[in-house]
């Protein structure tokens, strides 16, 4: 093996907590995604592009926690910082894009994605109290508190200082950029109504907030987080100069992957294709509306011609 290869992987930590919530989530999906796309007969919802975001969203989630980045974190703030974006502005959005949910669910043993729809049903417990922790404004209120407030000098050395603690930052870190991306990208299950323009503004007021913090880290003449002027320096960088990269980090890169996604809602906006779907209603996780759009819509619809009435179920409920 190549030495720089061998190093590379060396330095790879391999937690087996991480490795097990990826590998079930990856075999679930995958599964899933593969019984639709042959249930199906056709790829509009089980194509290779939502299956490549989902598995891009999978890889960058372990690049970003078990590479070199994670220890490297720990010398360089600026590190620690790619790490954060990789997280919360990449591996997000990616898995929503792959539309998860009707995959996961049917990556699941019969018996077991049975279980999972009942939950979603439109009287169910689960769905009540998940329609009221989840509503948009929540979400980003959310985001905006775990996002800023981590990155209090205080919580941050901590975060440094102690494992679990750090381990609790990504979780929440992750946790509620999840949150944001489900609105922002209006993947199922639909338990909201988000317009389009509602999308927008959820963006648009995270960038004021990103480039705030972005820019007082990357101006200030003085370590902020004490824990980086107290280990070693490497590359040559001094803690400031450090500080001052990882700010211009989250200032810049970190408001273009808002502003991009902004600018693709406009467009999508501007040529009037936002479907705001309509609110879930019963009897969505009947096998029939969780194949694939187009043909679970002509299967339900013959059967309720047959009874004249109308069909319940809306293609959008199973993406």
């Amino acid at each position: 093996m190549h030495p720089l290869l061998r190093a590379l992987l060396s330095t790879w930590d391999w937690r087996w907590d991480i490795l097990l919530v990826l590998a079930i989530f990856a075999t679930l999906y995958t599964t899933g995604w593969w019984r639709l796309r042959k249930r199906s007969k056709q790829t509009k919802l089980a194509n290779r592009a939502r299956l490549a975001a989902y598995w891009g969203g999978l890889i960058t989630l372990a690049v970003a926690l078990m590479s070199p980045i994670d220890p490297l974190g720990g010398q360089l703030f600026f590190m620690h910082m790619v790490q954060h974006l990789l997280t919360i502005m990449v591996a997000a959005p990616l898995l929503w894009l792959g539309a998860p949910f009707p995959f996961l669910l049917w990556g699941l043993p019969k018996r077991a994605r049975t279980i999972a729809t009942q939950q979603f049903r439109r009287n169910s417990p689960l769905r009540s109290i998940l329609v009221t922790l989840t509503q948009p404004a929540v979400s980003w209120l959310f985001f905006i508190a775990i996002y800023v407030g981590w990155h209090d000098p205080n919580f941050y050395d901590l975060a440094l200082v102690h494992p679990w603690v750090h381990d609790l930052e990504h979780i929440t870190f992750f946790a509620s950029a999840m949150l944001l991306w489900w609105h922002v990208i209006g993947a199922g299950p639909h338990l909201h109504s988000a317009p389009i323009w509602g999308r927008i503004a959820m963006l648009i007021g995270i960038i004021p907030a990103n480039m705030g913090i972005g820019i007082i880290i990357a101006t200030a003449d003085k370590v902020i987080y004490s824990y980086y002027a107290t280990v070693p320096h490497i590359w040559g960088f001094t803690a400031v100069e450090d500080q001052s990269l990882a700010g211009v980090i989250m200032w810049i890169p970190g408001s273009m992957m808002l502003i991009l996604a902004v600018l693709l809602l406009l467009s999508q906006a501007l040529r009037g294709t936002d479907e705001n779907p309509p609110t879930p209603v019963a009897d969505w996780d009947r096998d029939e509306a969780m194949v694939a759009p187009g043909l679970e819509h002509r299967v339900v619809q013959n059967k309720w011609r047959r009874l004249k009435t109308p069909s319940p179920l809306h293609p959008s409920d199973v993406s």
